[in-house]
């Protein structure tokens, strides 16, 4: 029973945060939990649930007369988070292009090979540019800057705004950083990484 229970509250959060990235519920806008309850299809004790790891993430706020409200990141937010990312992550580039084993260096390439035709479905494109860039930091070999940026919880905010880019000049970024890489040129991943996320900044200002 209890596993049920916890198998329709998962599903029941998935479905949710894919409407809240997607951008089905609008930032900023009110909805019943009661209505919210119906349009997943799920009971309000696996609602409730759900919505515990949707405000956990920050991605939602709950009135106390129970009305869900995604929440509405200001661009200052945005630019906060990048500038943080770019410390971090010409970092963990350059590290991770000096030392990084070529079977990780493979699971970046693999990562942009179902878009070979070109990226077409923007909620699975993040998910992927996300595991991108973790991929690079949790095998960077620096247990702090791991922990840093782990524990900085730097995606809601970009998941609210969503892509703000032609997803086609996004994952050409990617490419160019995962060759830069494969070929071990470290000044040239870090400075691509560099012009990747500013490129991000620049798109919101």
């Amino acid at each position: 029973m209890l596993e049920q229970v916890n198998n329709n509250a998962e599903a029941a959060y998935t479905q949710l945060r894919k409407l809240i990235v997607t951008k089905k519920i609008i930032p900023g806008e009110s909805i019943g939990q009661k209505e919210l309850s119906q349009i997943l299809n799920t009971n309000i004790d696996c609602l409730d649930i759900a919505l515990k790891k949707l405000r956990k993430e920050t991605l939602i706020t709950l009135s106390s007369d129970k009305e869900v409200t995604v929440r509405q990141v200001r661009t200052k937010e945005i630019i906060d988070v990048l500038d943080c990312r770019i410390a971090l992550e010409t970092k963990a580039v350059e590290l991770f292009t000096l030392s990084a084993p070529q079977a990780r260096i493979d699971d970046l390439r693999n990562l942009m090979v179902p878009f070979e035709n070109g990226p077409r479905n923007a909620h699975v494109f993040q998910k992927i540019d996300r595991l991108f860039h973790e991929l690079i930091i949790k095998n960077c070999g620096n247990p702090k800057l791991i922990d840093l940026f782990m524990k900085s919880n730097f995606w809601p905010e970009l998941e609210l705004l969503g892509p703000t880019r032609p997803l086609k000049e996004i994952l050409q970024e990617h490419l160019d950083i995962i060759s830069a890489i494969h070929n071990r040129e470290v000044d040239s991943a870090v400075h691509l990484m560099r012009e990747h996320l500013e490129s991000c900044k620049c798109s919101v200002l």
